[in-house]
């Protein structure tokens, strides 16, 4: 209740903010349906075929929609970055509907390419509604809950997943498929009423636009003026190349904030979440349990849904890094009991191991999905829509995204392999032993990013600023020709002292000023006030050095 009204301080300036996350989130929910369909489709399709398929192409139905979002992960770039976010959600929501369309006619003309053209459709759109969803409500958010509102993409692909799974143990696989079909139409007719992010119309040169999308989205009784300055001043900046040039992408402070992301997508991947959502009833089958498997994966769904929407409330008040350290914790130790079992079960026979062990693979899935569900489900893509510099976003986010889907199809396409040649035991423990190197990674590479703006995020990693958001100030070799001695610039003009600092800085006095010594002699320096935008505090101010003679 707390965070509930700690969301909710300022209802005017939230809930339109809620509004466009809700609707921008219905992406990943749409994306939760194409990887739910799975795990009751397949079995039902195995069940209820007309038409000839044999047990390599069922792998492939079920491993083509992450293989294919690579393309559409990609692909989605181009029109965010030219038509907008909000334009691309509306566009691809239709081949999103025509994808299950095609899926269900399948069962009625009795071919499979059919079902293979609508995996492959809806999986494209599985990979651009990832980026997509995820920046427009970034870049819709204020900084104070966009952790919070980020997370419900997160929460909306476990409950399109859990969807899937409630309708797939009712109905075969060809008619879930038609229903799912009409949930990119609520995307699609969502998205019209919705407006556009004001960082894209800002970097469009649309600023009345702009201004009015950001009045809307903070409420019309907020004074938004503070906000717009620092949109515009930041877009300015990274504006002043009209066109990004490839050798951009290799700066650190791009190159840094994609590789802490990939390495985050990879070892979310690799704690076999996946492979988990997509052979769920499969999995359930194998360890010999009494539990129906489709009332298992409801069982799976529901606390999926529920932890996830949960720990969107935390994100904002214990941080990234601490969410994605205790997931993975508990995460490794759900990993360990599930490899546990199916080791007794290899050691004892299945009989005895269901007999004495029966209700650990329940226990454990439950626990894996809850400490899943609490940081890893939601928080690398809070981070993808918040990390990146809003030059490159367009770009690095359908990168970080492509590269999950990359590692999405290797767990899946894999795992049936993986429970061969590693034995399920094996399967498990090996995805333990990723996640034990993710704990490694998050703590060392990965900075705390809760509450900070966009901005400033931006200056963490960048070269040009302090960890604490500040401005550096460059260090100068000592000179060699003045004697171990430095030149300060006063009111009465130059004087030598003696001094190891090659740059210094007063502040007030009648002799405030600055002296440079480099290796061909003493540069005479102005100093200029460099003021952050969001902090009018004259005392807070950097004083920087900028050339004035020699």
């Amino acid at each position: 209740m707390k965070l509930l009204k700690h969301v909710m301080k300022n209802p005017h300036k939230v809930l339109p903010q809620l509004g466009a996350a809700a609707i921008g989130s219905w992406g990943f929910f749409c994306t939760g349906t194409v990887r739910g369909w799975s795990s009751p489709g397949i079995p039902s399709l195995n069940a209820t075929k007309n038409f000839e398929i044999d047990a390599t192409e069922m792998a492939w139905i079920a491993a083509m929609p992450p293989l294919c979002a690579l393309a559409g992960a990609l692909l989605i770039g181009y029109p965010m970055q030219r038509y907008g976010r909000r334009t691309a959600l509306i566009g691809l929501s239709v081949p999103f509907f025509l994808g299950f369309i095609l899926m269900g006619f399948t069962y009625l003309v009795q071919h499979k390419a059919i079902l293979f053209i609508g995996r492959l459709m809806s999986g494209l759109m599985n990979g651009a509604a990832t980026p997509a969803s995820q920046i427009y409500i970034s870049e819709c958010s204020s900084p104070r809950i966009r952790g919070t509102l980020s997370s419900f993409t997160a929460s909306a692909l476990a409950l399109g997943i859990l969807v899937a799974y409630i309708i797939g143990a009712f109905v075969d696989w060809w008619i879930l498929a038609f229903i799912l079909s009409m949930f990119p139409m609520i995307l699609f007719t969502g998205m019209i009423f919705m407006p556009e992010t004001p960082v894209w119309l800002i970097s469009h040169n649309r600023e009345d636009d702009a201004k009015k999308a950001l009045q809307r989205l903070r409420g019309k009784r907020t004074d938004i003026e503070a906000e717009f300055q620092r949109m515009k001043e930041n877009q300015a900046k990274n504006s002043q190349q009209q066109q990004i040039q490839p050798r951009e992408l290799l700066k650190g402070s791009v190159l840094k904030p994609l590789g802490i992301s990939m390495g985050i997508m990879f070892f979310q991947q690799f704690t076999g979440i996946n492979a988990m959502i997509f052979y769920t009833v499969s999995i359930f089958k194998s360890a010999g349990t009494t539990l129906d498997g489709r009332y298992a994966t409801i069982i799976i769904g529901f606390v999926q849904l529920f932890a996830t929407a949960g720990s969107g409330f935390l994100v904002d008040r214990f941080g990234r890094r601490f969410l994605l350290l205790s997931s993975a914790t508990i995460v490794s130790c759900s990993l360990a009991a599930m490899g546990a079992f199916f080791y007794m079960q290899a050691q004892w026979g299945p009989a005895l191991a269901t007999e004495k062990l029966g209700w650990l693979p329940l226990l454990s899935l439950v626990v894996f999905f809850i400490a899943y569900s609490g940081g890893y489900s939601n928080v690398p893509f809070i981070l993808m829509g918040e990390m990146f510099p809003s030059r490159y976003r367009s770009i690095l986010g359908p990168l970080s995204s492509s590269f999950n889907l990359c590692c999405t199809f290797t767990v899946v396409r894999s795992f049936p392999v993986m429970q061969i040649s590693m034995e399920k035991y094996g399967a498990f423990w090996f995805f333990m032993c990723c996640t034990l190197l993710g704990i490694v990674f998050v703590y060392f590479l990965l900075p705390e990013t809760k509450g900070k703006t966009l901005e400033d995020i931006e200056k963490l990693f960048s070269k040009k600023y302090n960890a604490d958001g500040t401005l550096k100030i460059p260090e100068v070799q000592p000179d060699n020709y003045s004697d171990g001695k430095t030149a300060s610039i006063g009111s009465t003009g130059i004087q030598m002292k003696p001094s190891r600092s090659s740059l210094r800085q007063q502040k007030g006095g009648q002799n405030g000023g600055a002296a440079l010594e480099n290796g061909n002699g003493i540069t005479t320096l102005a100093i200029n006030p460099i003021v952050d935008s969001e902090d009018e505090d004259e005392e807070d101010e950097s004083l920087v050095a900028a050339p004035g003679g020699h």
